[in-house]
């Protein structure tokens, strides 16, 4: 495997961070948050999408897109963290779980709390299940995408996944080898035998690991030609990811995505960038909202498709206004704040590259 200095140098924005990755990002969290779950707003009654061509696949199978946040995760980490085959010397597991929890934990527990308020009188809304959740241990919970803030699962495996990277890459050499090995292993195995919804940690292995391999491999992967990887990214069309097809989804078309992106200017454009900066808090934010406009517009929503569509659209605004509001104001503040507490307790030197992305 090769080193990630190799990717075009004119895809990274001027921090380092590779643009048009954010880009994706953005996008997979629209399909996942606008798309996918506003059948929380409009359930089985009023469908505002019926007959709109080339919307039935994001509706059925939007959910796919958190395997590609997976999977983009762990090619930005092997990228960021790693320095041939093991972790960069200036990281710590410290600074680096800090690092983690400075990123996710603010604007997790702030999006919990107003999940829990407006979820207050569902059974699953107990004490138990709330603390699990506020220490991204929600993926631990009984149906978990079904409880609280719903999407917020997927925070749960990604925790997982950052601690075994960074103890992986910390013993380096062949332990990173055998580490990312038996993570797609085990992660592709249950899903193949337990199925899409019982194998929500082995999902996130999977698409973890094959993104730190595909970062790690990407001289070779570079030479695959463009057309190669837009077939692959067709995979998920025509063997849908439901069982089984996920895992042709995971190996074959989140990859190829992933590839494409990195060759796709345009998505490192502002409007893209500026999505995959929120991306986070659209993930976060968009099952609350709906339920609140549930609650609030109730049976006026299946009185007409265009009623339906009315409440979608303003919905969509509220989320991404809203997105904004705490991306700006509470996220990377809170995130700047506790990176900055940690610093200020290290020895002189130790600096904010050493821990940050």
């Amino acid at each position: 495997m090769t080193d990630t200095g190799t990717i075009p140098h004119g895809l990274k924005g001027a921090s380092g961070r590779l643009s048009t990755l954010d880009g994706l990002r953005g996008i997979a969290a629209v399909i996942v948050g606008l798309i996918f779950h506003a059948r929380i707003l409009y359930g089985a009654n009023s469908d505002p999408f019926a007959g709109v061509p080339g919307l039935a696949w994001f509706q059925d199978y939007g959910w796919a897109l958190v395997d590609l946040f997976f999977v983009l995760s762990g090619f930005v980490f092997a990228h960021c963290y790693l320095e041939g085959s093991k972790l960069r010397p200036d990281v710590t597991v410290r600074g680096f779980m800090v690092a983690r929890i400075a990123r996710l934990w603010p604007l997790h527990v702030a999006t919990l709390a107003f999940a829990v308020l407006v979820l207050r009188e569902m059974p699953s809304t107990t004490a138990e299940n709330i603390a699990l959740s506020a220490v991204f241990a929600h993926v631990f919970i009984d149906n978990p995408t079904e409880v609280l803030n719903g999407p917020a699962w997927s925070l749960s495996v990604e925790a997982i996944c950052y601690l075994l990277f960074v103890l992986a890459a910390l013993l380096g050499g062949r332990w990173l080898w055998i580490t990312t090995f038996a993570a797609i292993t085990l992660g592709i195995a249950s899903i193949a035998m337990f199925g899409v919804w019982e194998a929500l940690i082995g999902r996130g292995l999977a698409g973890f690991f094959i993104g730190v391999t595909l970062c790690r491999s990407h001289d070779l992967c570079s030479k695959i030609p463009s057309w190669v990887l837009v077939a692959g990214l067709l995979v998920p069309f025509v063997l849908p990811p439901a069982g089984n097809g996920l895992i042709a989804t995971v190996l074959i078309a989140w990859p190829a995505a992933v590839l494409l992106a990195l060759r796709t200017r345009i998505l490192a454009a502002r409007a893209f960038t500026w999505l995959g900066d929120r991306s986070y808090a659209i993930y976060l934010v968009h099952a609350p909202t709906y339920f609140v406009a549930k609650s609030i517009l109730g049976p006026a929503i299946s009185d007409s498709r265009l009623t339906a569509l009315l409440a979608l659209a303003a919905c969509w605004i509220v989320i991404l206004a809203v997105s904004n509001t705490l991306y700006n104001s509470l996220e990377r503040p809170a995130q700047k704040a506790i990176l900055k507490a940690f610093r200020d307790r290290q020895p002189s030197g130790f600096t904010r590259k050493s821990i940050s992305p």
